[in-house]
């Protein structure tokens, strides 16, 4: 997990539509607390809106087509979901709580709580959830100010994850207790994603292996050896040696899947 860089271009029907539907939220709540309260009414969320299209590619560009909270770059083989980070229907204070009503409606639409986020991590493991430091705090409706909240899970754009959580190789150490909360409410610690991270992470060392070779200053022999030892022609290793150095030089930035792993087990590349 990094710190996601969201950009300041709020998608227009954010704007257009989005501040209306708030407005709306808002005085249908002023008009009648104790039902939104209660549960006895609920908002009207517009996924149009919020999912839509220019709003999920925005979040995409933006986060580099990985998920805000395992970095994984799943685009090819997944949709993905428009996170709310402070959950707009209900939250709940434990991963198996309650569901608490209203939930952060006035926020549905506000581009600062949209992030992109595989299915797995949002639908599996954050869902709902949202606790706080101090529960006294809590922003229970849109006249409180949400900002004064602590939250002790890790905020995508806010914090920098990087602070809280490393890695131990492929598995994810908290450092701190939220970054320790923030493993287990993202669920990036989840077997699957380890095997995936643990295949990444030994071509990222294989790519560094090769990439420390240097064609210009090799010998006859050197190259000679290389070609038999990987029962390859050196032409095509000359070529895999370049691809690895292209590999190796931009394999800790943002744009990269794991980019945190990578950093923890690699610093030299920063």
């Amino acid at each position: 997990m990094i710190q996601v860089a969201k950009s300041d271009t709020i998608p227009a029907v954010l704007i257009d539509k989005g501040i209306p539907e708030k407005t709306e939220n808002c005085r249908l709540y002023d008009a009648s607390p104790n039902d939104y309260n209660s549960g006895a009414s609920t908002f009207t969320i517009l996924s149009s809106i919020y999912g839509h299209e220019s709003v999920k590619q925005k979040l995409i560009d933006d986060q580099h087509g990985k998920c805000c909270f395992c970095e994984a770059d799943f685009t090819a083989n997944g949709y993905g979901d428009v996170e709310h980070f402070r959950p707009k229907a209900g939250f709940t204070k434990t991963r198996s709580g309650k569901l608490i009503r209203p939930g952060y409606y006035w926020l549905a639409y506000e581009w600062t709580n949209l992030f992109f986020s595989c299915q797995i991590c949002n639908q599996r493991f954050k869902k709902n959830y949202f606790p706080l430091e101090d529960e006294a705090n809590r922003a229970q409706n849109h006249t409180f100010d949400y900002k004064s909240e602590s939250s002790t899970l890790l905020h995508p754009s806010v914090d920098n994850p990087e602070n809280h959580i490393t890695f131990n190789r492929h598995v994810p150490v908290g450092q701190s207790n939220r970054g320790k909360l923030s493993i287990a409410g993202f669920g990036i610690d989840r077997s699957e994603l380890n095997r995936i991270r643990e295949a990444y992470l030994q071509n990222v060392r294989n790519n560094i292996f090769l990439a420390g070779f240097d064609p210009v200053v090799m010998t006859a022999n050197e190259r000679l050896l290389l070609s038999q030892q990987s029962g390859q022609p050196w032409e095509v290793i000359e070529s895999l040696i370049q691809i690895a150095k292209l590999f190796k030089a931009k394999a800790a930035k943002d744009t990269q899947p794991f980019a945190a792993m990578v950093r923890a087990n690699f610093p030299d590349l920063i």
